[in-house]
């Protein structure tokens, strides 16, 4: 075969970042790549790690203009990806695998939700909304998220089993074209394929 024949391959398709933290300590801001995307860049998210669980401050450089669910894409919101055991052969979505949703404003009693797809039997049950916190606070030219994802709402979460996690995002507004973390979900679907998802190694400093 010609090699001219084979797609362009980038090498964010190979990304993978290692996190190191201090239990406790504040959210790290995960460096995104909407330069490399093609995206202009309106959203910062910083993430922390704890045995307790995930927290989640996502900051929105842009005032807020509507909340919509089930169709999150038409509105302002945070579609957040993570596999609790960082499987790296995994294709499809699997049992330790989540997706869930926040909303800045709720909508029909729903602003933070799990909403996973499963491909397989390899099946559980969904998170019960009432687990996961999310707190806003808008301001004249931006908002901020604070989100809490407890232990307990996320299905085989344990830093003493496994410090290898998978994580991706996607920021929707409501008037502008989404941001993607780490790769495009125009072109890839985040929500089906979590081999697609940046690895995070989880460290703590002695």
């Amino acid at each position: 075969m010609d090699l001219r024949e084979f797609p362009s391959v980038l090498p964010l398709h190979f990304f993978d970042l290692e996190l190191e933290f201090e239990k406790g300590e504040k959210p790290t801001l995960i460096e995104g790549h909407s330069e490399f995307l093609g995206e202009e860049c309106f959203s910062e998210v910083r993430l922390g790690v704890s045995d307790g669980g995930i927290q989640l401050e996502v900051k929105v450089h842009k005032t807020f203009e509507k909340a919509s669910f089930p169709d999150v894409d038409k509105g302002d919101a945070m579609e957040f990806f993570i596999d609790t055991r960082g499987i790296q052969s995994a294709l499809i979505m699997h049992k330790y695998c989540h997706h869930f949703v926040f909303l800045p404003k709720e909508v029909d009693g729903v602003q933070a939700v799990e909403v996973t797809r499963f491909k397989t039997n390899d099946k559980r049950e969904l998170a019960p909304k009432e687990l996961l916190k999310v707190k806003t606070n808008f301001a004249k030219n931006h908002y901020t998220l604070q989100i809490d994802i407890p232990d307990t709402a996320l299905f085989g979460y344990d830093l003493t089993e496994s410090t290898t996690l998978k994580i991706a995002y996607i920021i929707h507004s409501a008037s502008h074209d989404p941001n993607h973390y780490p790769k495009s979900g125009i072109e890839f679907s985040l929500k089906d394929h979590p081999s697609l998802w940046s690895t995070f190694q989880v460290a703590t400093r002695i």
